[in-house]
């Protein structure tokens, strides 16, 4: 009988990450493998489709996928969906007629690429009915001797079993399983989870185990735990809080774990469930679909997991432990408060006294250097929200007791809103939006400083420049000493003068 504590290096599980592929996304493999190796993983979990094997295509993808992906990490395949040919419906969630024929194609597979992994997954989240309808199998038996035939042959060919990962995890599922006498063909146990995404009655990693744990006690079963896979979407843009499940879920007490995924979904896509049907889909990667990285690739990316962890541990204890509530001390908000302004704004602030909380989201690179000198500085007096301005739930709370605001969160690169104008609009003009209406409906708003960019005012080609030493400068002395004159007439000709304009009109 097996306890949390003898489970194999349980504050660090073998971490993996999980991607899907599609048949022909050869670029993409190749991406996710140089990724893979920039943050040094090693491990890596992925589909291979049972249904897509039986198309035109199926044969030379996974003679050209299994053996590319071999040479660079340690595989998890996961043998899944049925083709529809073979279904008692014409669908990949149905059971085949004959669970034999599953079996049958675990055998191929072994015997054909056998020598690219140690480990085969049987199927993906049996009791989540968009991979298993199990109301086409009630009582489970279809599902109950296709695992047995197939695990039972792929440990004759000398390979270990993972069971597939439960969504969500249920004891009773797994109980029935054990009834069945499907477990004792497997050498490991996948569970899936997705705390704060998906799952709306979540317990602590730790308490989920305990459960699952809890039933394999019960019938003398020691197979390992992996959680095969979990993740967060940032579809809210809360990029933060999917750093800290991802340091949820590496502490669990399990064997092996599997990150989902590296990559958003490409907007064009269908999910799972359909196109765009849940957006939540579409947000789960580490890096988005421009190929910038999101807080926890870029942490993880230049400083490693330990990076991680520090900026995991940076927020003062009272807006992490109870982020629902507002923050009672009368402070002054600085949003884009770890920036160079911002970090200087605030060490002043605070050096006479004052109450500062921080927000930003960290999306500068570097700009986490600036919070850790000012936890260095201030300690416990500078409160800190990780979080993005386009998330006015937040902006509420942090607003109840702002008796200022400082503004200077914004997207700050014209080259960057030329390549992507829809975030630097969402960030400039919606972030600031955002933050005004959230503040219009306080009884009594705070007065607010905001920052905005002589790129209002268009190209500036009148105004005449010199060099002096190292910088450039106005030849025209009033408007070296004093600026741009109030009545000089907008020109937003470029998509960042646009958003930050816009949010001078809309306080204007």
């Amino acid at each position: 009988m097996r306890s949390l504590q003898s489970i194999s290096n349980p504050t660090k599980p073998l971490l993996g990450i999980l991607e899907w592929f599609r048949p022909g996304e050869y670029e993409q493999v190749e991406r996710v493998l140089a990724d893979l190796k920039t943050i040094n993983v090693k491990h890596l979990r992925t589909g291979v489709s049972w249904a897509d094997w039986y198309t035109p295509q199926g044969e030379a993808w996974y003679d050209w996928l299994l053996p590319r992906l071999a040479r660079e990490v340690e595989v998890l395949p996961c043998f899944h969906y049925t083709p529809p040919s073979l279904g008692i419906v014409a669908k990949t969630s149905a059971p085949p007629r004959n669970p034999k024929d599953y079996a049958d194609f675990i055998d191929v597979m072994i015997t054909r690429f056998g020598k690219y992994f140690e480990w085969v997954e049987l199927w993906n989240e049996p009791n989540n009915i968009n991979d298993w309808d199990w109301r086409l199998d009630p009582e489970w038996g279809i599902f109950c001797d296709m695992m047995k035939m197939a695990a039972y042959w792929a440990q004759h060919r000398g390979k270990k079993t993972v069971l597939a990962g439960m969504a969500p995890i249920d004891p009773n599922w797994l109980r029935l399983m054990c009834d069945r006498g499907v477990l004792s063909y497997f050498d490991a146990i996948g569970i899936h989870g997705f705390p704060g995404t998906w799952e709306f009655d979540w317990q602590e990693w730790s308490v989920n185990i305990q459960n699952v744990q809890a039933v394999l006690n019960r019938y003398n079963l020691e197979p390992e735990l992996w959680i095969t896979e979990t993740g967060f979407s940032t579809w809210r843009h809360d990029e933060y809080e999917q750093l800290r499940a991802f340091l949820q879920a590496i502490a669990a007490p399990v064997d092996r774990l599997y990150w989902y995924s590296l990559y958003d979904l490409h907007p064009e896509l269908p999910s799972q469930e359909g196109f765009h049907v849940d957006e939540r889909h579409y947000h789960t990667g580490l890096v988005r679909q421009d190929n910038t990285p999101k807080l926890l690739y870029r942490l993880w990316a230049t400083g490693g997991l330990e990076a991680v962890q520090d900026i995991g541990q940076i927020k003062g204890r009272e807006t992490q432990q109870h982020p629902q509530f507002p923050i009672r001390q009368s402070s002054v908000l600085i949003t884009g408060g770890a920036g160079f302004i911002g970090t200087n704004l605030a060490h002043r602030l605070l050096s006479a006294g004052q109450s500062v909380v921080l927000l930003d989201n960290l999306s500068r690179p570097g700009v986490e250097n600036n919070l850790r000198w000012l936890r260095q500085q201030h300690g416990d007096k500078v409160k800190i929200e990780i979080a993005d301005i386009r998330d006015r739930w937040l902006l509420r709370r942090v607003l109840q007791n702002a008796r200022m605001v400082f503004h200077l969160a914004g997207q700050v690169a014209v080259t960057t809103s030329l390549k992507n104008p829809l975030q630097d609009f969402q960030v400039n003009a919606l972030g600031t939006l955002n933050l005004l209406e959230q503040m219009r409906s306080l009884p009594s708003p705070p007065p607010i400083i905001f920052t905005s960019t002589n790129k209002v005012y268009g190209g500036l080609e009148d105004i005449h420049l010199r060099r002096n030493c190292t910088r450039y400068e106005p030849t025209d002395s009033l408007i070296r000493l004093y600026g741009i004159n109030e009545g000089r007439p907008l020109n937003f000709y470029s998509p960042y003068g646009c958003s930050k304009g816009t949010y001078e009109i809309c306080t204007g």
